[in-house]
């Protein structure tokens, strides 16, 4: 059985990585979601893990904090179901950071941000895999 759990180590909480992260890293867009990704060694991030992700919902897109809040969740659970999809990137001995901000200014059922998740994934396993 696979699994699914979201472990504390898989967020990216350090600021250093983050703004490392926005400065140096590349952009693809799967409508609603855009994702900025940056792949380095896993030696450098301390963590044993494929990626390392935030979720990013800004109040001036999503006035409600509420609405923020459960676009959050589903984001987070359609990347927790989805994670697999990264493997090839682990097997590589790299850690990819992730950056996933909402670029829609309305409220998406959660098919919608788990196809948009889901091709993000693909995207950037293809682009790493292929560097």
């Amino acid at each position: 059985m696979a699994n699914f759990k979201l472990y504390k180590s898989e967020k990216l909480c350090s600021k250093i990585e983050t703004e490392h992260l926005y400065a140096k890293g590349k952009s693809i867009i799967a409508y609603p979601l855009r994702a900025v990704y940056l792949a380095v060694p896993a030696s450098d991030t301390g963590h044993a893990v494929a990626a390392r992700f935030l979720i990013s919902i800004p109040k001036k897109r999503i006035r409600h904090a509420v609405r923020r809040v459960l676009l959050r969740r589903r984001t987070r659970e359609a990347y927790r179901l989805n994670r697999n999809l990264l493997e090839p990137v682990a097997s590589q001995g790299t850690t990819v950071l992730i950056g996933f901000n909402w670029v829609a200014n309305d409220e998406r059922d959660y098919a919608t941000i788990e196809r948009s998740m889901q091709e993000l994934l693909n995207k950037i396993a293809t682009a790493i895999t292929n560097q």
